[in-house]
């Protein structure tokens, strides 16, 4: 997709043409379009697709554009695009809307569908009932193969997904699940009864996000079913819903790592004061915390003094110091993500980390020695070398540690990636060196 042309057959007001080329691409572009407009712009280039692609368009809009054209469109408009959306769809648009969208869209809602989607908007926010659609394909296991095929026909269009099939009760409990493929292949007579699945993977509508996305991984599902603590079935997650979890929940990992607190609006369109608000807390815990880096250097001022070509070496040790925590701590929080590795892996890990970090220091020492040399003289060399493989080692096992100490706090243990890690391995850096330096040189 091509977005400078179309950029300048907007600029030059060539609608006509703009709109014919931008329908020949997918709704996900156009839509990643209109994103990039500003409100006057996207308003009027979605008012000048067609009504059928506006629709499809609607549902890959940022909050921030579904807002916007909300607010633009008349109420007839607005209600005949979330006519066209699945309904999680449209329960995850009416989460991000202002108050006064969301009573535009409930007062022309029939009132069965208002009362599901006000029963959805009160699940918690990370559970499997926020994401679930009601749209999915039921079953009877009385039903033969032709006629759960010929009810799939009939239905299909309004269904999310028809791939995997539902079998439930009279009272609606889940008993079984069916593939389509197993349907076509069956025999048309067959009870269904006879070829579903009984042993089912399934989700309740309390359990966690991030639970319900380790199943559909681990289980490599399309969909998941989901019921009510009766295990009656009440909707379905598919695999695009928790796609966009994982993307969720890995962006606000990427936030914790960098100190920052979670932002869940688009940066282009976050207000300064709300960017600050995020960032500042820990700027300013880790002031405080680097305090104790000038407390280690005003205790080893003699030593200082003494050998005062240590300084030059201080910001390289350091930052070793601090790369060393920092790639281990990413490591073990990405593995304690993945499930790879729990809490009771620690000592085992330790031990590995240890070895791999002795070696690691090994080859820095022998690095920074030769540069000590050539910079100083071979006292130093040496004083440095030592401080090297003591603080890669140091930085090394803190940087695996604290995400297994936070862990077993049940905290986060994205928290001690980034400048946490590398802020208490600068502290330990700089006092394991002027501590080796003031033995080495009997200060």
């Amino acid at each position: 997709m091509n977005f400078a042309a179309l950029h300048t057959l907007r600029e030059h007001k060539k609608y006509a043409e703009l709109i014919e080329n931008l329908t020949k691409n997918h709704y996900a572009d156009i839509g990643e379009f209109i994103n990039q407009l500003d409100t006057k712009d996207s308003i009027l280039v979605f008012r000048l697709l067609p009504k059928k692609i506006a629709a499809e368009v609607f549902a890959y809009l940022d909050p921030e554009s579904q807002a916007q054209i909300s607010m633009q469109i008349n109420e007839k408009e607005l209600h005949d695009i979330l006519q066209e959306l699945y309904f999680d769809d449209k329960i995850d648009f009416l989460e991000e809307m202002p108050a006064n969208v969301v009573k535009r869209i409930l007062r022309n809602s029939p009132e069965s569908e208002r009362k599901l989607i006000n029963q959805f908007l009160n699940y918690p926010e990370d559970s499997a009932g926020s994401i679930m659609t009601i749209e999915f394909v039921d079953l009877k296991k009385e039903m033969t193969v032709a006629e759960a095929l010929e009810k799939i026909r009939r239905i299909a269009l309004n269904r999310e997904t028809i791939y995997t099939c539902y079998v439930t009760d009279a009272s609606r409990h889940l008993e079984g699940i069916v593939s389509l493929r197993d349907l076509v292949i069956a025999q048309p007579e067959q009870k269904i009864e006879e070829i579903m699945q009984k042993r089912i993977v399934a989700a309740t509508t309390l359990d966690d996000k991030e639970y319900v996305a380790d199943l559909i991984k681990k289980y490599d599902l399309l969909a998941i079913p989901v019921t009510d603590i009766e295990r009656r079935l009440v909707g379905i997650i598919t695999v695009d819903d928790i796609v966009d979890v994982i993307e969720d929940e890995n962006t606000k990992d990427i936030h914790k790592m960098a100190s920052v607190g979670e932002i869940d609006v688009n940066l282009l369109c976050a207000n300064p004061l709300f960017l600050i608000k995020k960032r500042l807390p820990w700027l300013l815990v880790l002031i405080f915390v680097n305090i104790f880096s000038g407390l280690g250097l005003a205790y080893f001022e003699n030593t200082i003094q003494a050998v005062i070509s240590l300084v030059f070496f201080l910001p390289l040790l350091i930052n070793s110091a601090g790369n060393a925590g920092s790639q281990s701590s990413a490591l073990m929080v990405r593995a304690l993500a993945l499930g790879d590795v729990d809490k009771n892996d620690w000592l085992k890990l330790l031990k590995k980390e240890i070895v791999v970090a002795l070696l690691l220091g090994l080859a820095m020492s022998f690095a920074v020695a030769i540069i000590g040399v050539v910079n100083s003289n071979l006292d130093v060399a040496i004083v440095v070398a030592l401080s090297m493989l003591a603080i890669v080692l140091l930085g090394s096992t803190i940087g695996m540690s604290l995400p297994f100490l936070l862990s077993k706090l049940n905290l986060d243990p994205a928290t001690a990636s980034g400048p946490l890690v590398t802020s208490i391995a600068d502290i330990a850096g700089v006092i394991v060196y002027f501590s080796i330096a003031t033995w080495y040189f009997n200060l």
